[in-house]
């Protein structure tokens, strides 16, 4: 497309030059020195136009060098056959070359300028002397926009290219946060799974020893089997789907739950944040993985506001529905720092809603703070 502009640019520019040579008492160009001969330096200058973006240096120096000679030859000729072609070089090597390397037409430019007007008839005084020199000038604007655009693209493409390196950075730290948060929540259903087994030995070895002397008492034991059996499957399930990354520094100890949330309610009160506990509806016995998912969420979004929302309140709900848990955190601070959803913290509370198909909402209040709003199915 580029060179399809060019090549019009260029035959745009044959044909002023031509009209300057054969038609000069219509267009107002002097013209010196034999027509034919006029007329091919302005076809070479013209057409040399074609390769001003991919060879922007060579042309500059074509079409100066042929003002040079044409000049020193013939005499420097008047009119946009000469104006023309000498603006759109000058601009070209200032807007597509190295900054270096454009220097140079730039610096021959008086070279030129003095080769031209040294030879032009026209310039028979002072004033028509700095009558050509005003021309002459437009020139040097032309290198100096050019230069100007040049400096100006390339300072937008960096900038492109910084947000570019630094929307890539904040996906590879999202896929990091997850990746952290998958090997975490994997380890601690590892734990969940392993405590319900262990559970089943238990109650199983019971059921065992009471079998002959009390069959009926051998039924309770069973019965805690057969529900910690369930919840290890169902655990087990959900654990097999998640990339389980090896960490021989692991905590192995027994993990919290929502029964451990008055202990953690009071570390934060502790930490500075003045924090209260609602909870609506009849409180039900959660699975082992279900329940520590709802006490990270919990601190995961306390730890938000201890960090982001200042000097403020927040209240955690826990809504106890028909086979349904909604946990809400909300704060009335500054609302500021994970609204945009790339905090580790939030991403880590997806992973773990998204493990229960659930769903989680966050963002700013309506009265001002931020809220997080999770809605977790609880197995019947």
């Amino acid at each position: 497309m580029r060179s399809r502009a060019d090549i019009a640019i260029a035959l745009a520019v044959v044909v002023v030059g031509q009209l300057d040579v054969w038609a000069s008492d219509q267009t107002g160009a002097n013209v010196v020195g034999p027509r034919p001969v006029v007329a091919v330096f302005y076809l070479l200058t013209a057409l040399a136009l074609a390769w001003r973006r991919r060879a922007p240096f060579a042309v500059a120096l074509v079409v100066l060098a042929a003002n040079v000679v044409q000049a020193l030859a013939l005499g420097a000729s008047e009119g946009q056959g000469v104006l023309v072609p000498a603006l759109i070089a000058l601009y070209s090597a200032g807007a597509y070359e190295e900054r270096p390397r454009s220097l140079v037409p730039l610096a021959l430019l008086p070279l030129v300028i003095l080769a031209r007007e040294t030879t032009n008839p026209e310039n028979t005084d002072l004033a028509s002397v700095l009558d050509a020199l005003a021309w002459d000038v437009t020139i040097v604007a032309a290198w100096l926009l050019g230069a100007y655009l040049r400096t100006r693209r390339l300072y937008v493409a960096e900038l492109e290219e910084r947000a570019l390196r630094a929307e890539r950075a904040r996906e590879e730290q999202a896929r990091a946060a997850v990746a952290d948060e998958r090997a975490r929540i994997a380890r601690e259903l590892h734990d969940a799974v392993a405590h319900g087994v262990t559970v089943m030995v238990v109650q199983a070895e019971a059921a065992e020893e009471m079998l002959d002397a009390d069959p009926e008492r051998a039924r309770q034991p069973l019965r805690k089997v057969q529900r910690s059996g369930r919840e290890a499957l169902v655990e087990l399930r959900r654990l097999l789907g998640i990339l389980r990354q090896e960490d021989a520094a692991a905590e192995r100890g027994p993990q919290p739950g929502l029964a451990d949330l008055d202990l953690l309610l009071a570390r934060v009160r502790e930490s500075g944040l003045e924090v209260h506990l609602r909870i609506d509806g009849e409180p039900v016995q959660l699975p082992g993985g279900l329940d520590l998912s709802a006490y990270r969420i919990i601190q995961e979004a306390l730890t938000n506001s201890l960090k982001h929302a200042g000097p403020a309140r927040a209240t955690v709900a826990l809504i106890y529905g028909d086979g349904v848990l909604e946990l809400e955190v909300a704060d009335n601070g500054y609302g500021v720092g994970t609204s945009n959803g790339s905090g580790h913290g939030l991403a880590g509370m997806r992973e773990r809603v998204a493990l229960y198909g659930g769903q989680l909402e966050s963002g700013p209040g309506p009265k001002g703070g931020y809220v997080v709003r999770a809605r977790l199915p609880v197995p019947q």
